[in-house]
């Protein structure tokens, strides 16, 4: 019986490790107040500008696999600039993809605008992997 409750006592506490490794997957940051509409680009909305965009760091794993390609992310410009809800669209290898959402979760841009007022944007973005 005690076995059992050891067993069982470690599979809890593994899923809660799990889930709070998982969790972070989305990585962006936290956005207080998400009701501004999001538009697209086009039709009188200007695309925003990058100011920032830090590189991804290559994984010493993909790199002895010589993984290289391209990660796609789908994201939210803030009207103030910031980068929200970024999503994997077209994975790579899943640390490149995790490297790629850290990346690019600290992208900063001009924001959109519309009519000359800043406005939230979908943005869709590529995070390339070379190895030369």
């Amino acid at each position: 019986m005690r076995q059992s409750r050891s067993l069982s006592h470690f599979a809890k506490l593994l899923s809660v490790a799990m889930a709070l490794l998982f969790a972070g997957t989305a990585l962006a940051p936290a956005q207080t107040d998400t009701s501004d509409p999001v538009y697209e680009i086009g039709n009188g909305v200007i695309a925003p500008r990058p100011v920032s965009m830090p590189d991804p760091e290559y994984t010493d794993k993909a790199r002895k696999k010589k993984i290289n390609g391209t990660v796609v992310v789908a994201m939210i410009v803030t009207p103030e600039g910031k980068v929200r809800d970024v999503k994997v669209t077209k994975s790579l290898d899943k640390e490149l993809d995790k490297q790629a959402l850290v990346a690019v979760s600290r992208w900063k841009f001009e924001p959109a605008t519309k009519s000359g007022e800043p406005v939230a944007v979908h943005l869709n973005a590529e995070v390339s992997f070379r190895l030369y």
